[in-house]
């Protein structure tokens, strides 16, 4: 699959992601949020406290991924929406998950989050069982669904550092990624498919006979 740089492809592609995390995680348990592209200063991302839109008559929560950070190594950005679907499932299930405006994330949180969505949370001091990493099993799933990196980003004089701000609409997500990106990235120079794996490799291109070769990020 081509890494994607155009708008709309992209946000089809975030719905896509969003569907393979319910089926993958929560046993198709969420509710189709609107997912949308927009800054989200402080954060990756937020999931809304009451259903804001209307789709087709529907009444639906809204999802965001932070227009900002769509360029980071797919697995962090899929982190991200896990994240923000372990909020949706503790608003379907009226599990209180956040306080202080979505701003402090408890250990209920850090509980769905980690079990049901195979993420590894750390705690914030200030804010909580926030800190979301992407996990062996993240890459995998990647891996496995075919998941490439985003090219499309909008530039931002805005500095993230992980800090939310949180308001009355909306459980804001702190996802910093302390950790490098796991995964290894290689390229045939020949006929440039592409690949991705959680270890190095040493692997030729059956079409070319070439060696693959790894890309930095």
């Amino acid at each position: 699959m081509k890494e994607l740089s155009n708008y709309q492809r992209v946000a089809n592609y975030l719905v896509k992601i969003f569907k393979a995390v319910n089926e993958e995680y929560f046993n198709n348990e969420l509710e189709m949020p609107t997912i949308t592209v927009q800054s989200s200063v402080g954060a990756y991302g937020h999931i809304s406290t009451s259903r804001i839109w209307t789709n087709n008559g529907i009444p639906t929560y809204e999802l965001n991924v932070g227009a900002e950070t769509l360029n980071r190594p797919i697995e962090n950005l899929v982190a991200t929406i896990i994240h923000e679907a372990s909020h949706l499932y503790a608003l379907m299930h009226g599990i209180k998950d956040t306080s202080n405006q979505g701003v402090y994330h408890n250990k209920r949180f850090k509980k769905i989050a980690e079990e049901m969505g195979h993420l590894e949370i750390s705690r914030h001091n200030q804010y909580g069982w926030t800190v979301t990493h992407p996990t062996e099993d993240t890459i995998d799933f990647c891996i496995t669904r075919g998941f490439e990196d985003i090219l499309i980003n909008r530039n931002s004089c805005y500095r993230f550092h992980g800090i939310s701000t949180g308001d009355d609409d909306s459980s804001n997500v702190i996802t910093r990624v302390k950790k490098p990106s796991s995964t290894r990235k290689y390229i045939c120079p020949c006929c440039g498919a592409k690949l991705r794996t959680t270890k190095d490799l040493n692997v030729l291109c059956m079409e070319c006979n070439e060696q693959f070769e790894k890309i930095d990020y």
